[in-house]
């Protein structure tokens, strides 16, 4: 935060549910999102006596996967703990999760930092736990939705290697799109899959001493704005309470608080439990695991291209700009989508760059759906761009028939032959058309010969409009200049 008298010091805890069909340490469906209330329970994701854990092989599988994407070493032994606490969405009273033994230790990714360049973030760990039930506040009585309870759910805690909400907000980019990119997780922030505890303290210098106060951790942030906003707001409210010698001069010991996005400011939840009033100890119904180095290395071997990679190799090959194949590489399916259609269709690189980030991802934002649910296939998309590439069709008719690909799932050449939408490009037709327009808009007609020679844009649009959309746009400009004269 530039130009304040204090350092912020951030770092961020990201909790993903894992992309499982079923739960960790039972066979209920994991796609709990939607679902009617406590409709995917058992006795084991209801802690009900005498139920037994038995752990998903996928959930570590993909947790391994994420600690490899994320430069983490893999311990040769790890184990799972019991974490006690009482909560009204916490049936067994206890969580299992790890606690000294994660999966991945001291891993790291790279952000671009505040003052240019790159800057490597700590991983501390990335570890498996279970999710717990879903509190639904309603008036003065409080309901409990148990279907997410026992859902796999990977801890990703950062070193406090953030200093700004800038980098707070690159760092959550960048985690996002290596877990979706890796397949472990689609971190689904508007459903609740993926959430952000964010602590955040400030360092500054006061009488000549370093001083840095204990830190608030914010909690159950679910999406990118409410992290931008929480972090900004408790930063300052800190610093203020310092100024105002306030609780934070004496206080010991961070503490918890949530964000109200209605009033815009933090609230008090708890002062911060320390991991020894968890309770810890070994979940005595699991045992200890020794992760085999071949499958550590299977694993890691099976990783896909990383989105740092892909960005770069998108650029190199394809010519684009550092822009969009970063909008291209933010989803898996639509760099899956560009690429295709550029090396198995044909497609100009570029032109197909700009119709998925116009056309297909407003479209997808209007309709609500997800990079996955896109209706037009590569080559469909390469087609099109070949019909506009090629002067065939204009921008204009190509919008509409992107609109009718995307609801009926027709090719762009059937739409085109059907409809009558090809190009002219005939100069005798066209010519006819704005001489008419001349002899008819004689108000825009004069003010272009009276200077002000943005007016020719209404004259273009008069002709195109007449033409339904079907003239060409080069000759159309090139015939309106010459008949209007200098």
């Amino acid at each position: 935060m530039t130009g304040r008298p204090y350092e912020v010091v951030i770092g961020i805890e990201t909790h993903v549910e894992l992309a499982t069909r079923s739960k960790m340490f039972c066979g209920c469906n994991a796609r709990w999102f939607g679902a009617p209330p406590n409709t995917l329970v058992c006795p084991v994701c209801l802690g009900l006596p005498g139920a037994l854990p038995v752990p998903n092989r996928r959930a570590i599988e993909l947790s391994i996967r994420a600690g490899l994407a994320l430069h983490c070493e893999v311990p040769g032994h790890t184990k799972f703990d019991r974490k006690n606490y009482i909560y009204p969405d916490l049936p067994k009273g206890y969580q299992i999760s790890q606690y000294d033994l994660p999966l991945n230790t001291g891993g790291w990714l790279e952000i671009p930092a505040d003052g240019g360049g790159t800057k490597r973030v700590g991983i501390v760990r990335a570890h498996l736990e279970e999710d717990t039930g879903k509190l639904i506040h309603a008036g003065s009585h409080s309901l409990v939705d148990f279907n997410r309870s026992g859902v796999p759910l990977l801890e990703i805690v950062s070193a406090p290697d953030l200093s700004s909400v800038t980098e707070a907000l690159a760092y959550a980019e960048a985690l996002r799109e290596i877990l979706i990119h890796s397949g472990v997780s689609e971190f689904r922030l508007e459903e609740g899959a993926a959430r952000f505890d964010t602590n955040v303290s400030i360092r500054f210098t006061e009488g000549g001493e370093v001083r840095w106060p204990p830190q608030s951790e914010i909690k159950n942030l679910n999406s990118l704005r409410a992290l931008e906003q929480a972090v900004t707001f408790e930063s300052q409210r800190l610093w203020e309470d310092w100024q105002a010698a306030g609780e934070l001069r004496t206080r010991k010991a961070k503490i918890t608080v949530g964000w109200s996005p209605e009033t815009g400011r933090t609230f008090l939840q708890r002062r911060k439990e320390e991991a020894e009033d968890y309770r810890y100890f070994p979940e005595p119904d699991l045992v200890t695991y020794a992760t085999a180095r071949e499958t550590v290395e299977a694993i890691r071997a099976a990783l896909p291209e990383m989105p740092e990679a892909r960005r770069a190799r998108f650029t190199a090959e394809y010519g684009l700009s550092d822009y969009d194949a970063r909008i291209l590489v933010s989803e898996p399916p639509l760099a899956a989508l560009f690429e295709s259609a550029v090396r198995e269709g044909g497609a100009d690189a570029k032109a197909a760059a700009n119709w998925i980030a116009g056309e297909v991802l407003r479209s997808l934002r209007e309709k609500g759906l997800r990079s996955s649910e896109i209706p037009i296939r590569p080559l469909q998309l390469a087609g099109l761009v070949r019909l506009v590439t090629s002067r065939e069709i204009t921008t204009r008719v190509a919008k509409e028939v992107f609109a009718e690909m995307w609801a009926s799932g027709a090719d762009a050449a059937a739409i085109v032959e059907a409809r009558g939408l090809r190009q002219v490009s005939d100069e005798g037709e066209i010519a006819r058309v704005v001489d008419d327009v001349i002899a008819t808009e004689t108000k825009a007609v004069a003010d272009y010969r009276g200077g002000n020679k943005r007016a020719i844009e209404a004259l273009f649009g008069k002709v195109m409009g007449r033409m339904k959309g079907k003239g060409d746009p080069q000759v159309v400009r090139r015939l309106l200049a010459e008949k209007l004269g200098p």
